[in-house]
């Protein structure tokens, strides 16, 4: 009997380290290379399908070599267990709301969730890819050991509401908001008038059903996936934040790759994360239709409205200010398209 759970035990130890791809020992040049990206999305949104075609891109490019592996719908656990799975080797890649891993890596790291900031999908895309915003961000992420490869295109930040559109910060007035965990958040929307609930998001559907929260702030493809707008039909276009998905892996990882096949996988995934942002950039005037076909009210702000609210989050800009620098702050608002 003890030879048999000595046995078990030897086992038990080989297949755990066979099945760990957080880093560390660079493997050989005839190893495949396993890459698990986990997230909360649908599997039917263009994040989780842009995965499948890198898997189908990078097994043709390296002959087999790079085998991704998809876990969608919080598969692989809620987005903190992804986020921290990445360091453990359960995950090589995540991606999710920055605020997740700004949780990890510190103040600084929140700066891309800045209210306003790029208050259109262009003047995201400039930002973040023309003018230093994913350096900035790279940076604030480097001592916690993470790097953000690329960004996807989780949509412009909304409002769903059960009860009604907002025009002002008297109509956010006692409205319990489900937010992800985050200082700048709270702040945020205090600000905007709101009561903001941190909530995981496994919890979401439920407490907006049964009505333990009014709203919640989201994208428009989010809402679609998971037909939010049925429970809570009424929607706000507020592009309060631009609201980026990080595609971010392991530090340490990354650099354990091997030097032949780390171009071509990085290759695969800046065209993945390109492909995709256009297709979610051409589905939300989509989800928009659907959503009224359906019977949801939409309403977008003013302009008089969108400056109002952007004047109301000043607090949140001073706040953070204290937190990283006034010059920090300045380098995110250089990198605002003129």
């Amino acid at each position: 009997m003890k030879k048999i759970i000595s046995i078990l035990l030897v086992l038990t130890m080989v297949f755990a380290l066979a099945g760990c791809g957080g880093g560390g020992t660079e493997p050989e040049a005839e190893d495949t290379i396993l890459i698990r990206i986990g997230h909360t999305d649908s599997s039917t949104r263009s994040t989780n399908t842009a995965g499948l075609w890198l898997a189908d891109y990078l097994a043709e490019e390296t002959d087999g070599r790079v085998v991704v592996e998809m876990y969608p719908d919080g598969q692989a656990g809620d987005d903190p267990d992804m986020a921290a799975g990445v360091k453990l080797g359960t995950i090589e890649f995540y991606f999710g709301l920055a605020s997740v891993i700004s949780a990890i890596a510190g103040d600084e790291a929140s700066c891309v969730d800045l209210p306003y900031l790029y208050p259109t999908y262009e003047d995201w895309i400039t930002g973040t890819f023309e003018n230093g915003g994913l350096e900035l961000f790279n940076e604030a992420l480097a001592e916690a050991g993470y790097t953000a490869v690329d960004m996807l295109y989780n949509g412009m930040r909304n409002v769903i509401s059960r009860d009604k559109v907002y025009h002002n910060s008297e109509d956010f007035n006692g409205t319990k908001i489900r937010i992800s965990q985050n200082e700048l958040n709270v702040t945020l929307w205090q600000a905007m008038g709101a009561n903001p609930t941190p909530m995981a998001w496994g919890e979401v559907v439920t407490s907006l059903s049964q009505g333990t929260i009014d709203a919640l702030d989201h994208s428009l493809g989010v809402f679609n996936d998971f037909s939010l707008y049925e429970m809570a039909p009424y929607v706000t276009i507020t592009n309060h934040c631009s609201s980026p998905y990080p595609l971010v892996c392991s530090t340490e990882w990354l650099e354990s790759l091997p030097e032949d096949l780390k171009p071509i996988i990085l290759d695969g995934i800046h065209q993945m994360c390109e492909m995709q942002r256009a297709e979610e950039r051409a589905n939300e005037m989509e989800y928009l239709a659907s959503f009224e076909a359906a019977g949801a009210t939409i309403y977008e702000l003013t302009a008089e409205e969108s400056a109002a609210f952007k004047e109301l989050c000043k607090p949140a800009y001073d706040l953070w200010a204290e937190k990283v620098g006034q010059d920090l702050i300045d380098a995110w608002l250089a990198t605002c398209p003129e």
